[in-house]
């Protein structure tokens, strides 16, 4: 009987929520959605769309009867480990895997690419990231993908990038919710025939207890989008090219389990694209400790995880910020969805999922600007930088 009535109030307090804010239309809040909350096979369940919305909200477990055990406890095991489960149901499971490459990464080397210190490095801009949350944070009340102005972000994020790279390098990739992707993308040096892609993302949806009518989202994940953004303006102020396209993926959806980049990632892996890596960018604003942190996923691409650690190491000394490792969990950022549609790809945050420095405002209402250190931050955009240009090699 309380299960009953726990039901009954949430399904009227959506309803009130409803009709007060206008949402998107959708008449598939009934229909079963496949979810993926593991990297077993097995791991894979069906859910109705309005029990996975409220689960990823947090209510509770028992107003949904028919929610498969295993989703719930590993919705509750992932510690502000971003949604935890990836939903595919709007992938053909049955597409082929990407074909992986096998060329080593190489050894990050700073006096071969002295661009990146002397000409990259000081237009970095603190301001320039804080600028970029500030508009996302507070001129969108919220960036919940299912919203009636989901879409608006991402028009506004088109022309930061299009300012940056130019209309002919910046383009939507559709989802079937009404918030697209936006790419944006440094072409190949001229006469190179290379046509392997360096990827850097972050999503910049929002989403909080009640996210229909206030999600900031500052840190998580204007933050990351910020750090993009700015590595596509200072790649092409300086005239860089290198022998491989670069591409800045700005996701869709990623708190409704990454559903942007999964559908990004699978288009990718159908038309055979060679991605040589993917790296995101979550939540890297909030610094609470004197040092900078940046903390790097180890939960999958060895190899990769291997070169991004040489190359953090390389270019950031101790003396400007503090390298560590960190476990994310399956689901926990859209780098998971590259490596389900077989790629390589790791995340990079200022904190993991259950390090005590993890931003405590996460997913609510006080995700906000003023919480976040753009300073320590801009540590983020040299890593980036020099991501991009050591594997897009010169000409």
């Amino acid at each position: 009987m309380l299960q009953i009535c726990t039901a009954l109030v949430l399904a009227r307090l959506a309803g009130v929520l409803a009709s007060q804010v206008p949402l998107q239309q959708d008449s598939g809040d009934n229909a079963l959605r496949l979810v993926r909350y593991g990297p077993g096979v097995n791991d894979t369940t069906r859910v109705q769309a309005v029990a996975l919305d409220a689960l990823v909200g947090g209510a509770s477990p028992f107003s949904y009867l028919d929610v498969d055990a295993s989703l719930v406890s590993a919705l509750a095991a992932r510690q502000g480990a971003g949604p935890g489960f990836i939903d595919l149901t709007d992938v053909d499971l049955n597409l082929p895997k990407a074909v992986v490459l096998t060329a080593p990464y190489p050894t990050p080397n700073a006096t071969k690419y002295p661009e990146i210190i002397e000409d990259m490095f000081p237009l970095v801009s603190a301001t320039g990231l804080g600028w970029t949350i500030g508009n996302l944070s507070q001129e969108f009340s919220t960036r919940y993908y299912k919203s009636l102005r989901a879409r608006d972000p991402a028009l506004w994020l088109s022309d930061r990038f299009v300012e940056a790279v130019g209309k002919d390098n910046v383009a939507f990739l559709e989802n079937k919710f009404n918030q697209p992707n936006v790419i944006a993308a440094i072409p190949r040096a001229e006469g190179s025939t290379n046509d392997e892609v360096i990827v850097i993302g972050g999503h910049f949806d929002s989403t909080s207890p009640i996210p229909w009518l206030r999600a900031p989202g500052a840190d998580d994940d204007a933050s990351g989008v910020s750090v993009i953004l700015q590595t596509m303006q200072i790649l092409n102020a300086t005239g860089f090219r290198g022998a491989r396209r670069i591409e800045a993926h700005a996701y869709a959806g990623e708190e409704g389990g990454l559903l942007g980049s999964v559908n990004t990632a699978a288009q990718y892996a159908a038309k055979n694209a060679s991605v040589r890596a993917m790296l995101q960018f979550e939540m890297i604003g909030y610094q609470p400790t004197d040092m900078p942190v940046i903390s790097m996923t180890i939960d999958t691409a060895p190899e990769l995880q291997t070169f991004v650690s040489a190359l953090v190491k390389t270019y950031i000394p101790k003396t400007e910020a503090t390298f560590r490792t960190t476990v994310c969990g399956y689901g926990c950022s859209d780098h998971d969805s590259w490596t389900q549609s077989g790629y390589s790809a790791i995340c990079l945050a200022a904190a993991g999922p259950r390090d005590p420095e993890l931003n405590p405002h996460y997913h609510s209402t006080a995700d906000t600007l003023d919480k976040l250190n753009m300073t320590k931050a801009s540590v983020f955009v040299k890593a980036a930088l020099a991501f991009v240009v050591e594997l897009s090699e010169k000409a």
